[in-house]
């Protein structure tokens, strides 16, 4: 193996390090400001966050991330996704069989992905409200 055949190698999985890079933190970008959020750890030791930005009573923007297996991320993923323009009584219809319903077959050891899901977007939507209800009582919204 030559030192150009290495070099070659090294920049070609950079390049494609920096690609994925690129096409995740463009792709969920962070928000600024949520309206509610939540970060969760399960019992399995994998943690989720949603946060939810909302605009005239619906989720107008959401962000997911977890540091937990491809299970994980594809449940948050969808929470995250089914919040999308909801109002509050429609997110807190949003439980694990709807999102199992849409992420489609999980194995048996791995339900409580969907079930962490529901949590951390349930507790997004008690922190929204929450925090609503704090600026209500301090006269800052109307």
């Amino acid at each position: 193996m030559t030192i150009s055949t290495i070099l070659m190698a090294f920049f070609v999985l950079f390049a494609v390090g920096l690609t994925w890079f690129f096409v995740y933190y463009f792709g969920n970008p962070v928000l600024e400001n949520p309206d509610g959020i939540a970060k969760v750890v399960g019992n399995c030791g994998d943690t989720m966050e949603i946060g939810l930005k909302f605009k005239d009573g619906r989720v107008e923007n959401t962000h997911h991330w977890s540091n937990g297996c491809s299970f994980s991320k594809n449940c948050v993923q969808t929470a995250a996704s089914l919040a999308r323009a909801k109002t509050i009584e429609e997110l807190k219809q949003i439980n694990m069989v709807s999102i199992m319903d849409e992420v489609g077959q999980l194995p048996e050891t791995h339900l409580h992905c969907a079930q962490l899901a529901e949590i951390t977007l349930q507790r997004s939507v008690e922190n929204y409200l929450k925090s609503s209800q704090q600026t209500v009582v301090s006269g800052t919204k109307s």
